[in-house]
């Protein structure tokens, strides 16, 4: 997966030697699209056939169906060409986050001061250099409209799965990971601003290594028009939408009084089955609610740019990229620190990737079947992620705290080296277990190297 192991490399950059982020830039852009999309997943052997039959299929269902009509021949040549090369490697496209992280690797790649200049200009060469700036240009066109008028729907959005819903086009891929919203926060409250500053590091590293503008349109000639050629010779208007595109997590904004949290954390328990009910309420009453303002980024917007108010992990991604102030960081750290129902930490299990009870029961209802992405999940992806970014300024207000919560939540889980986990409720103790679907042999999992490497520096036990 393009997205596994970029997210991957950007965690174990401390311990990687330099060849590693080159061998994952390559291997990315060797799989690019035309239009400089990044490949999620490709389809090998029988489940490239798979998807051949059942592209076959639809062909020849609409060639000879009601609406087939002038168009069945050119659909049944395309047909006939799909079965001739059934094993064909099948690349897709279809999610959105990892085309904006492309651009946030190459900059750490770029950018290092520990890789010589000339090994530098020896990976790039013509074709790889000419393919990143074919995933740079895609990405300056999607961040275009925001930049130009910065509305909530001019956002990068999902594309539709139907007349009603939005297809989760990120790394929470399940049905109702995003709670079928179309604008994802992670994908524009934190991958494309880091994707447009990751192309100004880029452009500086690029003139720094002696490629002028004149250069890179002689390696990629269609730089010549385009928004991301007028960045290459305009440095200040980069700037300015790197700077409109900061602004965008304002969208995502929630803000509830102590009056309506109570009320929704109560509407939430209160549709919960015994057991559970009786627990949570326990733990609710120990740790009681906030007496203040709860802010949080919900998880996504609506199709009319509204927040869904879904408390979610994603922020941790937001600590370990961006140098936030410090405003930022105590609203993006606060729901690791308030436990569930009215935040993310779970004592002996560790910090959920969603907690819905502040939106409204028609999100709730398609977690109660989908688990996968939901408010009974842990993801060891995101331990790591909010670890390292925790160990990263260890100094900030409550950054200890929070690491030190979290490490111990996980450890007494006895889980935390699997890919995620969930949990049950027997005789009113909680039991942590494993997810059903999960798998140990993730990626992202061996990061568990770079946050111990991290640990160990920071002197935590």
């Amino acid at each position: 997966f393009g997205r596994d192991m970029m997210v991957t490399s950007l965690l174990m950059e401390p311990v990687w030697d330099p060849a590693m982020l080159e061998h994952v830039i390559a291997s990315v852009l060797r799989k690019l699209s035309p239009d400089g999309r990044v490949s999620h997943e490709e389809a090998l052997g029988g489940q490239a056939i798979r998807e051949g039959a059942a592209e076959y299929n639809a062909l020849v269902r609409r060639a000879l169906g009601p609406g087939g009509g002038a168009r069945a021949d050119t659909l049944l040549a395309r047909a006939r060409a799909v079965l001739a090369d059934l094993q064909r490697v099948r690349e897709n496209y279809r999610m959105v986050d990892d085309d904006f992280q492309l651009p946030v690797v190459a900059a750490r790649y770029l950018a290092n001061p520990r890789v010589p200049a000339d090994r530098k200009r020896a990976f790039l060469g013509d074709t790889t250099l000419a393919r990143l700036l074919r995933n740079l240009a895609y990405v300056a066109e999607a961040a275009g409209p925001y930049a130009d008028r910065p509305e909530a729907l001019n956002l990068v959005g999902f594309p539709p799965a139907d007349g009603e819903r939005w297809y989760s086009g990120s790394w929470r891929d399940s049905g109702p990971g995003y709670a079928n919203g179309r604008f994802a926060m992670d994908v524009n409250a934190i991958w494309v601003p880091e994707a447009l500053a990751g192309i100004a590091r880029i452009f500086a590293a690029l003139e720094a290594l002696g490629y002028e503008p004149a250069r890179l349109e002689r390696a990629a000639p269609w730089l010549r028009g385009g928004r991301l050629g007028a960045w290459v010779r305009d440095s200040a208007a980069l700037a300015r939408a790197i700077a409109t595109w900061r602004g965008a997590v304002r969208h995502f904004l929630v803000r509830l009084a102590p009056a309506e949290v109570t009320a929704r954390v109560q509407a939430k328990l209160a549709s919960l089955p015994e057991p559970e009910r009786a627990y949570w309420l326990e733990v609710w009453r120990r740790h009681e609610t906030p007496g203040d303002t709860l802010e949080f980024l919900g998880l996504s917007l609506d199709r009319r740019g509204q927040p869904i108010p879904v408390m979610n992990s994603d922020p941790a991604m937001r600590l370990l990229l961006q140098d936030v102030d410090e405003v930022e960081a105590r609203r993006a750290l606060r729901p690791f620190l308030l436990r569930y129902p009215v935040g993310l930490l779970v004592d002996g299990l560790g910090p959920l990737v969603a907690n819905d009870a502040y939106a409204p029961p028609a999100v709730w209802e398609p977690w109660r079947t989908d688990l996968y992405h939901s408010p009974r999940v842990v993801w060891g992806r995101e331990v790591n992620i909010l670890s390292m970014a925790l160990a990263r300024a260890p100094d900030r207000p409550g950054f200890r705290e929070a690491l030190a919560a979290t490490r111990r939540a996980v450890e007494v889980s006895g889980l935390g080296h699997a890919e995620l986990w969930t949990y049950g409720v027997e005789g009113g103790r909680l039991v942590p277990r494993r997810y059903g679907a999960s798998s140990d042999v993730q990626l992202w999992n061996l990061t568990d190297l770079a946050v111990e490497f991290a640990l160990a520096r920071l002197g935590a036990p």
